[in-house]
């Protein structure tokens, strides 16, 4: 009798844990462009905070990086784009719910060195001296804001040789605030949350925006913390954050 009870004690205790695991909240994983690491920071404790049973696992990389790995099914709820391009295409091939789809940023180029340097943009670009670090054109989305914008200007084959490609955003910080190049071309956002690096001067627009979209993943396994940290990310608090960053408002924000 006192093993039969034993069991059904056990049979309770199990049938218990396992009710608790199903009933136990699924992380919310975020995949993020890396120019917004430091903004996408400001905002992790006040939605920590507020939900405090939700881990928050967040991926950032390049667009393009990151959409391949959604393409070939890394478990996402949440893409924070740099580029409208890559978040089409994830949206396209039924990746990201397209309802959901919102701009939350805007970014300019700049020009910066580690260095003081005289002169202004157009003379350091026209200069034959110095290497200048930017993103990949083919697979970073600020290589080819870049290349859009140099070649506006005609100046894009003109500095072939003097170009040293990174594969990310902060990758092409890191080398100009290092000084392994003598110049970088980053964003406006980037250059903000540098104390190492001097702007020298903005890049004219390219024939493409530089737009920041967000959009939940058709299957998402945590809708709700996503939809919530949108939410977060498009209030006044990420407003506000987004401007402190460098970033620009999207168009009709305030």
């Amino acid at each position: 009798m006192k093993k039969i009870i034993a069991l059904a004690a056990a049979a309770v205790l199990l049938t218990g844990c396992r009710a608790s695991g199903a009933d136990e909240e699924k992380p919310l994983r975020i995949s993020a462009a890396a120019s917004l690491m430091d903004a996408i920071g400001e905002l992790e404790p006040e939605f920590r905070e507020s939900h405090p049973d939700t881990e928050l696992v967040i991926n950032y990389g390049s667009s393009a990086k990151l959409r391949t790995q959604i393409e070939q099914g890394a478990p996402f709820d949440l893409f924070l784009s740099a580029s409208n391009e890559d978040m089409d295409k994830a949206a396209h091939a039924g990746y990201i719910d397209e309802d959901t789809i919102i701009p939350f940023a805007g970014n300019r180029l700049v020009l910066v060195s580690a260095d003081t340097v005289e002169g202004d943009i157009a003379d350091v670009l026209r200069n034959p001296e110095g290497n200048i670090a930017v993103g990949q054109p083919d697979s970073v989305p600020l290589g080819l804001y870049t290349k859009e914008s140099l070649s506006t200007s005609g100046l894009w084959d003109m500095l072939d040789g003097r170009l040293v490609y990174g594969k990310d955003a902060r990758q092409v910080l890191t080398y100009a605030e290092s000084g392994n190049t003598d110049f970088g071309i980053i964003y406006m956002s980037d250059a903000v949350i540098s104390d190492k690096v001097e702007v020298v001067g903005e890049l004219p627009p390219g024939e493409t925006r530089i737009v920041y979209p967000a959009g939940i993943a058709e299957q998402a396994e945590n809708p709700d913390a996503a939809r919530e940290f949108l939410q977060l990310l498009t209030g006044d608090k990420g407003r506000r954050v987004i401007e402190d960053y460098g970033f620009s408002l999207p168009e009709g924000g305030k």
